[in-house]
């Protein structure tokens, strides 16, 4: 990962180091700094405005619980002399006697009285009879004409018509003109039937208008970015855009809603995260023009200090290319009493000392050299060994002993084999040396015992680890047929080769004594511990075998010893094989 920073000189790594561990760090905290700063500033803000557009939406809330409160006043208001005036009132379109008249100055009272609460938001309240005829309250700043208009229009009378009583319903009024201002207003009406309590009979209209200029003042505590009021159905009730807002892009606003409780309205706020950290993000430019001034200033007095240090470094690196091409002499020029002075020294001595290992090392080559050739005139004495057997087998032969000279042979062959047991040999050479071993055997042992081998064509030329088979015919002849009280009549020893799917098994199998069923159990848990036997009546040598096929075929090669049909045991080895593998190789 670092390699290409090795390209460049003691001194360019100088500068890097000083660039990478103090500048950049430098630059990367004060990055981070800003990045977190404008975050928390920017959750500080949103946690902020969050609070003052609930709050803006519990004011609107109260309101609206006032204005729905003093609406159920009139429409559930059970007076009598109320609900007289009501159908008294409910089809005059002109005043024409003393009656209609006190209907409609009690009915403007009532209104009046009732919608005291509402004051605060200035809302103007007026009560539409089924003729249309439109009844003020004292603090209904509408001015007749154009309130009439817009009554008459057909999307207004489809609305009253319409209209369910059970329900506040709200519809937008804009161009309303103000009798006292003289000039027009957008007003958010809220609209119920007026029915007899108990006819169920339409006697009118009941109309609040919220004027927009008080959504304005409600709104007012918001200072910047832009907030809107939308009803249920995503219409929008109320828009501003506060002053010196500027357009906001969409990838870099904020948007906070929050519903206005009982009416399903909802405010949304949206503001510009540059407004809130554009200060910072100022503040954030002088601090990296101020790292880029001391960035240049460090490279000027950098390269002067770097080339100080550097220079006794780079005759040090030429004392050290001069003495690896053979100036064995040359040394490094120690002045004054710095750490460079010291590294100097102790270089110095470091050259010395390797003079004297060089010294050392060619003694050591010579007598290397003398040891490996006593090694190789020792190696001579077993070759002696065999050659004087050979000897004496063709002496034996020669005065006629075939017998003892046929197993000088047998020796030999083992001989040579033990002699070479790292190397891999054919099952059909295994077998041979089986034949070799079984012969000193009977001589040792003085058993007359009968020795089987049964090898199919194709497998004579597997390869195997040398004296794979050996230990397995040792313990036929050693466990299985001495210290018989009632020797068989017929003792053999089986080895049996065949193949098997995926697999090659090799059984050497005998009809000796056997094995107790306790002490066959410690022996297959000792086979799968790979743990060598520690029971006397057990096998000697199988984990060994064993641990030699796992290393030379796979931890999945195998050995089972089980009771055969003549009472004896038999030694079954599984050597798995790999795809298209097969016998007759070497």
């Amino acid at each position: 990962m670092m390699k290409w920073f090795h390209k460049y000189s003691f001194y360019l790594r100088i500068q890097l180091s000083f660039l990478l561990f103090i500048l950049l760090p430098l630059f990367s905290a004060s990055l981070l700094a800003y990045i977190v700063i404008k975050d928390i500033t920017l959750d500080k803000v949103k946690a902020s405005q969050h609070n003052v557009i609930n709050m803006i939406a519990h004011d609107l809330s109260k309101s609206v619980e006032d204005v729905i409160y003093s609406n159920n006043l009139v429409s559930f208001n059970k007076s009598s002399a109320f609900l007289e005036s009501l159908k008294n009132f409910k089809d005059v379109s002109v005043l024409q006697s003393l009656k209609d008249y006190e209907s409609l100055m009690s009915i403007s009272e009532y209104i009046d009285l009732v919608f005291s609460k509402t004051t605060g938001m200035n809302a103007s309240i007026f009560y539409l009879n089924q003729q249309g005829y439109i009844v003020y309250g004292n603090n209904n700043e509408l001015d007749f004409r154009s309130l009439k208009t817009w009554v008459a229009e057909k999307e207004v009378s489809d609305w009253i018509t319409n209209a369910n009583p059970n329900r506040l319903q709200w519809m937008m009024a804009d161009d309303l003109k103000v009798s006292n201002w003289r000039k027009s207003d957008t007003f958010y009406m809220a609209m119920r039937p007026v029915n007899h309590l108990y006819t169920g009979e339409r006697l009118g209209t009941l109309f609040i208008g919220i004027p927009n200029h008080y959504f304005q003042e409600v709104m007012s505590t918001v200072n910047f970015g832009q907030i809107e009021l939308v009803n249920e159905n995503g219409a929008k009730v109320f828009s501003h855009v506060m002053e010196g807002t500027a357009a906001i892009a969409q990838n870099n606003q904020v948007e906070l809603r929050s519903k206005v409780p009982i009416t399903g309205w909802e405010l949304i706020y949206r503001f510009s995260y540059k407004e809130i950290t554009k200060e910072l993000t100022y503040v954030f430019r002088i601090h990296i023009l101020l790292i880029i001034v001391c960035l240049i200033l460090f490279l000027f007095i950098s390269i002067f200090i770097g080339r100080q240090l550097y220079r006794p470094l780079d005759k040090l690196r030429r004392v050290a290319e001069n003495f690896g091409e053979g100036d064995r002499i040359v040394r490094f020029p120690v002045k004054g009493r710095d750490e460079l002075s010291v590294l100097g020294i102790a270089f110095n001595n470091m050259l010395d000392r390797i003079n004297r290992l060089l010294l050392n090392i060619e003694q050591e080559q010579e007598e290397k050299r003398v040891i490996e050739l006593q090694a190789l005139f020792a190696q001579i004495h077993p070759h002696f060994l065999l050659n004087t057997l050979n000897s004496v087998k063709c002496n034996l032969a020669l005065g006629g002993d075939r017998i003892y000279s046929g197993q000088i042979g047998s020796l030999m062959s083992l001989l040579g084999a033990y002699m070479r047991v790292n190397e891999m040999s054919t099952l059909e050479d295994e077998c041979r040396l089986l034949v070799d071993y079984t012969q000193i055997m009977k001589m040792r042992t003085e058993m007359d015992f009968q020795f089987h081998i049964n090898i199919p064509e194709e497998w004579k030329g597997f390869m195997v680890p040398r004296l794979m088979l050996q230990p397995m015919v040792e313990n036929a002849i050693i466990h299985g047929f001495s210290n018989l009280p009632d020797f068989p009549a017929d003792p053999m020893i089986r080895v049996e080769v065949y193949g098997s799917g995926d697999a090659l098994t090799i059984d050497v199998a005998d009809n000796g004594k056997g094995m107790a069923a306790s002490a066959l159990a410690n022996l297959h848990s000792t086979l799968e511990k790979d743990k060598e036997p520690t029971a006397s009546n057990q096998r000697i040598g199988l984990p060994n075998v064993l641990r030699r096929l796992q290393l030379t075929f796979g931890e999945s090669s195998s050995i089972r010893v089980y009771e055969n049909a003549d009472k004896g045991l038999t030694v079954s080895m599984r050597i798995p094989l790999q795809d298209g593998e097969k016998g007759g190789f070497e």
